[in-house]
């Protein structure tokens, strides 16, 4: 900051050098690029989609200072349209979200899901790992994935694309 303007400026180079011994010479990642999920690439959702909402609208609550939707609310929509029998049976394990254009308060969404087939248990668990639960999963019909995505109603503009993964519920 600059302590005459009162403002934000650039960092000068000889400033930036001088703080440059102190870092780190590999970065430190709280995920390792190698393990993260999130890279995997979340492919658009076409038509017809396997469960549907129709028609979210953002409430006032919903809204940034910025009147655009904030990130949370996606997550709601998104499980908006997952079957209730997944939601009462199984635990979300991880939720990658990919935000593709901002929702503005006046706009009517629509959250679309359908199911993404899991290719290999035992490589998705050592992706995802346990999430710190001590129930591992053990085999594919424990594992569901779902592919989403929220669009603008009418003209179909993609907001948001995402992936959950999902696991059984353990007896208690």
């Amino acid at each position: 900051m600059n302590q005459d303007t009162r403002r934000l400026q650039k960092v000068s180079d000889d400033v930036r050098d001088e703080y440059l011994v102190y870092r780190a010479r590999e970065p430190r990642l709280a995920i390792p690029e190698e393990n993260s999920s999130s890279l995997r690439r979340i492919p658009k959702l076409e038509d017809p989609a396997d469960h549907s909402k129709l028609g979210l609208v953002p409430r006032r609550a919903d809204l940034d200072m910025n009147h655009h939707v904030n990130n949370v609310t996606y997550i709601g929509w998104v499980l908006e349209s997952l079957p209730q029998e997944i939601i009462d049976s199984h635990e979300l394990q991880t939720i990658t979200l990919d935000y593709r254009r901002e929702c503005q308060h006046d706009d009517i969404v629509d959250s679309l899901t359908s199911v993404e087939p899991v290719e290999d248990a035992e490589l998705v668990s050592k992706i995802q790992g346990t999430n710190g639960s001590t129930a591992a999963t053990e085999n594919n019909e424990d594992l569901r994935q779902f592919l989403h995505l929220l669009r603008v109603s009418g003209d179909g503009l993609e907001i948001n694309r995402g992936r959950t993964e999902w696991r059984k519920k353990h007896a208690r």
